[in-house]
């Protein structure tokens, strides 16, 4: 069966992880994807996520500095719709395939680029490293880690996020391209991709009540989860976050046999809080973990070991979700990978095939595109999409999605933040929040960091006319999103098929916590059950060292599981736009976990290819590729290449390494780093962390400060954030002046700004209902019935 992007072709001209993830995703929706490599391939073919970033495409070899290589790409491009690249600030317009000069001869093509940081930054022509956009963005301070200072956080979390908005940049695009013909140019960057995951940590409010700052600021843990990771017998861990929407048949304290601790003097004695915690973690100590783990969900309680993401591949929910992989790689040979992380009921996606070789698809790709020069004449791309037969085109400055509506019906953050970023490309978001409040709303910043941009409608969906005007609204709508446990939808009569019978056409999402069928798929859970079992926790903190386990706080597996099903409902609405169909979508936390450590491959003799682990100290990945102390701070070095090792060296008044044996390869230096870095490291500490950076820009060694933003401070009053629209403010009727990051993404034909604050607990629950035909009658009616609620004095809330 075809996927929903059949017929896109994409023309991928990216390296490095964000450009190539990105067009992954795409790839196995089913576009026809030709990987465009220069001379030799892919600098970044060594990369370990290789085999699963760059599979599912064709590969050609071709140097666009020659002539026969730029008519060559001038006959491909024709049969393009969409060109990806990573090019440094420049490149592009150098070579003669920047956005303008395709545009002029292609108006319907998307052109989507993903440089290190946003044009027109400051930073714009720096090194694009991820560690280094890690250090200069303020990301490696907001980690704690086991000393202070900052973490070289081992997910690279700048082009994770990236890759997402790649995906999301390209389908909200060519959702727009259906209604109006055309293309446009479509920017993010990896300064943006940190953005993703910092929107619910980094925030500024004018007024706060005292509670809700003690909600707001430092003193809600950074670490929130950590408390919950215990060791188990025999060195192993597990993460103990309990709460996952079920009724448990059994306590914690039950399955550990220790004794049930009185619930007030938990909350008001820090001393038996702290007694309590030392009995759970002396019986966790007693026992098995794996037969732990079986024994807690079979109490309905949410539990998953600590482990590499190499243990994942094995786990059988994952493999229930079809997102384990058999993959007759052309180098390493049969291999388990990561499978297809988005489900769509009507167009499943598939792994169309392995990375192929470099340039192995030549021959036979510029012979078509050839072919299909001499038949349609020169300039002549694919025929422009059928517009639908009902909906206007986007107007200017309203966003690629203008005109289209989604029901968001989720809570808490995997579903709520997936629409906050279909409502930032200009979508009609409507909240619809149980009459008793998003149970998030009482931890403030996460909740403000997923709900700007909707209209907020509360309704007790337990009533039949609840239900009634849900379902109203729904035919009108373009998408139905939640997050609900299996089963819950169907049990209020508002599952996919309720929301069907009433509108054929919409896009139906769910954003499961482990999935829709498999051993799992009744339960809920939270983000650090996801981080645990995909080997986020396991490698940031190094367990391989010595190191416990360390929570990451940013709330990324939640991001990804929003972001990915972005990235669904768009593909299907593309596929709608082709077909009038519509159809389910789904993925999952587990899923989204596992993107992430989609560069973890398993070969048949068993071994684990992946990235290379963190030292003890957190301070990064090898001695060319970390974090050093200097006189006043820390920098970050990415100094990977031969070139960039020497100068290294030599700057530091280190030259004898550059020629030391110990140091030919970067393999090399990872294998005695316990000799090399402690020479480096007294070297570094003869500066400040400026001066160096200074002196090595000067040698041409990539490297940046670790900025520490003051709790995103520096970030929300950065000048170029402020004038790029990275930043934005708006007035919120109880916090006043609210600063937020604004767009994660750029569109040049269809650009939006985030303009709405977070709705108040049923702030437009009139307008709404007036919109659907409800007139003032009816809607006092039920606000006096408690079906539907407006915000007011006695609202418990304070957001």
């Amino acid at each position: 069966m075809a996927g929903a992007l059949a017929g896109v072709r994409i023309l991928d001209l990216s390296w490095g992880i964000a450009g190539p993830v990105g067009v992954w995703l795409l790839a196995e929706q089913g576009a026809d994807v030709v990987k465009v490599e220069p001379p030799g391939g892919d600098p970044f073919r060594a990369q370990p996520g290789a085999p699963v970033w760059h599979r599912s495409r064709r590969s050609i070899e071709l140097d666009l500095t020659t002539d026969g290589g730029r008519a060559a790409w001038a006959d491909l491009v024709a049969s393009a719709d969409v060109v990806v690249e990573a090019f440094a600030p420049g490149t592009a317009r150098r070579l003669g395939i920047d956005h303008a000069t395709l545009a002029a001869a292609h108006p319907h093509l998307v052109v989507c680029s993903v440089p290190a940081y946003p044009e027109g930054h400051r930073a714009a022509g720096r090194a694009g490293y991820d560690a280094l956009v890690q250090a200069r963005s303020g990301l490696q301070w907001e980690q704690p880690g086991w000393r202070p200072g900052p973490v070289h956080l081992h997910f690279p979390a700048p082009s994770f996020g990236a890759a997402f908005l790649v995906a999301t940049g390209v389908l909200a695009a060519l959702v727009a391209r259906q209604r109006t013909g055309r293309g446009q140019h479509v920017r993010t960057s990896l300064y943006q991709g940190v953005l993703a995951f910092t929107t619910q940590i980094w925030q500024e409010h004018e007024r706060a009540d005292a509670d809700l700052r003690l909600m707001m600021g430092k003193t809600y843990p950074p670490g929130v989860h950590q408390a919950s990771i215990y060791e188990c017998a025999g060195g192993e861990w597990i993460h103990a976050a309990t709460m996952n929407g079920l009724q448990p048949t059994r306590s914690l304290e039950d399955v550990l046999g220790v004794e049930a601790p009185d619930p007030l003097a938990l909350f008001t004695d820090p001393s038996a809080r702290a007694a309590h915690d030392d009995r759970l973690r002396a019986a966790f100590r007693r026992r098995d973990r794996d037969g732990l783990v079986e024994e807690l969900h079979a109490a309905g309680l949410g539990a998953e070991p600590i482990v590499p993401m190499r243990d994942a591949l094995a786990h059988p929910q994952l493999v229930a979700n079809g997102m384990v992989a058999r993959v007759d790689d052309p180098a390493l040979g049969p291999t388990t990978q990561v499978g297809v992380p988005i489900r769509l009921s009507a167009t499943p996606g598939a792994v169309q095939g392995p990375q192929p070789p470099v340039g192995q698809h030549t021959a036979e790709v510029l012979a078509e595109a050839a072919a299909r020069a001499r038949a349609s004449g020169p300039g002549r791309g694919p025929s422009a999409p059928v517009p639908p037969p009902a909906g206007e085109p986007p107007a200017p400055g309203a966003g690629p999605l203008a005109g289209m509506r989604v029901l968001d019906l989720g809570q808490y953050l995997a579903g709520p933040f997936g629409a906050m970023v279909l409502a930032d490309l200009g979508a009609d978001v409507i909240k619809v929040e149980p009459t008793r409040g998003d149970g998030m709303r009482i931890v403030g910043k996460p909740f403000i960091g997923c709900q700007r941009g909707k209209r907020g409608l509360a309704v007790d969906l337990k009533t039949e006319a609840g239900r009634d005007l849900v379902l109203r609204l729904a035919e009108t709508a373009d998408v139905v999103l939640h997050n609900m446990t299996k089963g819950t939808a169907e049990r209020l009569g508002l599952g996919e098929a309720a929301f069907r019978a009433r509108n054929p056409a919409v896009v139906h999402c769910n954003t499961y916590a482990y999935g829709p069928e498999g051993p799992l798929s009744h339960f809920g859970g939270l983000d650090p059950l996801y981080q645990a079992v995909c080997g986020l926790e396991y490698e940031a903190g190094a367990v391989a060292q010595g190191n416990a386990p360390l929570y990451l706080r940013f709330g990324m597996v939640d991001t990804a599981n929003a972001l990915a099903s972005v990235v669904g409902i768009l593909a299907a609405l593309v596929h709608r736009g082709e077909t009038g169909e519509g159809q389910d979508v789904w993925t999952s936390l587990l899923n989204g976990g596992a993107i992430f450590g989609s560069d973890v491959v398993l070969t048949a003799d068993g071994r684990a290819h992946g990235r290379p682990g963190l030292d003890a100290g957190l301070h990064g990945l090898s001695p060319c590729y970390r974090l050093y102390e200097t006189q006043d701070g820390w920098i970050q070095v990415a100094a990977v290449t031969p070139e960039a090792w020497r100068a290294l060296c030599e700057t530091l008044g280190c030259g004898d390494l550059a020629g030391d044996e110990r140091c030919a390869t970067v393999a090399d230096r990872i294998d005695h780093r316990a000799e090399l870095e402690p020479r480096l490291e007294s070297a570094f500490r003869a500066q400040t962390a400026v001066a160096w950076r200074i002196r090595l820009d000067a040698a041409g060694v990539p490297a940046e400060v670790a900025v520490d933003t003051n709790d995103g401070e520096l970030a929300l009053h950065d000048a170029d954030n402020e004038r790029l629209g990275l930043v934005v403010e708006y007035e919120h009727p109880r916090l006043g002046r609210l600063r937020q990051l604004g767009r994660l993404i750029d569109f040049s034909a269809t650009p939006f700004t985030p303009h709405r604050p977070p709705p108040l607990l049923g702030q437009h629950t009139r307008e709404v209902m007036r919109a659907a035909g409800y007139d003032d009658a009816n809607i006092d009616r039920l606000v006096a019935e408690a079906v539907v609620s407006e915000p007011g004095d006695d609202d418990p809330w304070p957001l």
